[in-house]
């Protein structure tokens, strides 16, 4: 068969499956929250086809790597365009789109935030011990993630497309490898604008220094005492001062505001929350959110 046919049939197969793909719409606290699965999400992939072994437990294949759910939480009036902002959040260890749903608040965050931006929530691996991204870890995956997910968006708003304008990659804990997999490959680094880590700098430090060499707008690391990133934290810090990039530090602590935030640049967040705490329980989602210069505002009715 010739190349160009098998392309086309493997094309209109794939478009034909993702119209297929159900998509549950729940009134949410907010806006709108779509759930559906993607054969762009992270699971099931190669990488895991035979489950994953940690600390001498086996995570198996069909309970914790075959989810490919995918929450997408459109803000109540939200203003539609040609295009749009979109902030793609990955969870950490132990957690699952369910969970970060009911613990973190990040719809409610983004509503309260006042942009008008989508958020997206892809399943990692469901309540493993495990950082993997599967297949958002190869080349290219991403940005076919993200076709996905604009269209299941563009057809809930009635449009005919609504690809991405600008990118932020969000994550907690152990999404810090899949982030960095994404800034090395992924396919659209010229649209990632943010890149935030909430307490989830354990490694991969040479493809989020490579990013930022390569002109990243603004990285923003989120680090506690108790959560084990912060001498890896530190670390970066130090290596960035000794190759001359400029980085900001700033500190909150219970009682006082959140800290002022520059634009751009690489921000160290120091807080005194615990591990669990720093996406939500004092707002430090919607915080960032604000503090985009460049995300745009839904206007007042």
């Amino acid at each position: 068969m010739p190349r160009i046919t098998l392309l086309y049939l493997l094309l209109t197969v794939t478009i034909a499956h993702l119209r297929a793909q159900p998509v549950e719409v729940q009134p949410y606290a907010g806006g709108t929250l779509l759930i559906t699965a993607l054969p762009t999400a992270p699971f099931p992939a190669a990488a895991r086809a035979d489950g994953h072994d940690y600390n001498g437990q086996h995570y198996l294949r069909e309970k914790h790597y075959q989810d490919s759910t995918v929450a997408i939480f459109i803000p109540a009036g939200f203003e539609r365009s040609d295009s749009a902002d979109y902030i793609v959040h990955f969870h950490g260890w132990w957690n699952s789109v369910d969970s970060v749903l009911a613990t973190f608040n990040l719809p409610e965050q983004l509503d309260a935030s006042g942009k008008n931006a989508i958020l997206v929530i892809p399943q990692g691996p469901q309540n493993a011990p495990d950082s993997n991204g599967g297949k958002l870890e190869n080349s290219g995956a991403f940005a076919a993630f993200l076709k996905d997910v604009s269209r299941v968006a563009a057809r809930h708003l009635n449009l005919r497309s609504l690809p991405p304008r600008h990118l932020i990659l969000s994550g907690h804990s152990g999404g810090y490898r899949v982030m960095s997999y994404i800034l090395q490959q992924g396919g659209l680094p010229e649209l990632i604008r943010e890149v935030w880590l909430f307490d989830g700098l354990y490694g991969q430090l040479e493809k989020y220094a490579m990013w930022l060499e390569r002109g990243g707008p603004r990285l923003v690391l989120l680090y506690t005492d108790e959560g084990g990133t912060d001498s890896t934290t530190l670390g970066f810090r130090d290596s960035l001062k000794a190759w001359g990039l400029p980085f900001t530090e700033v500190e909150s602590r219970n009682g006082q505001p959140l800290p002022a935030l520059p634009d751009s640049g690489t921000i160290f967040w120091h807080t005194d929350l615990g591990h669990n705490a720093v996406l939500h329980e004092r707002q430090q989602f919607v915080h960032l959110l604000r503090h985009c210069a460049w995300l745009q505002d839904k206007r007042k009715k």
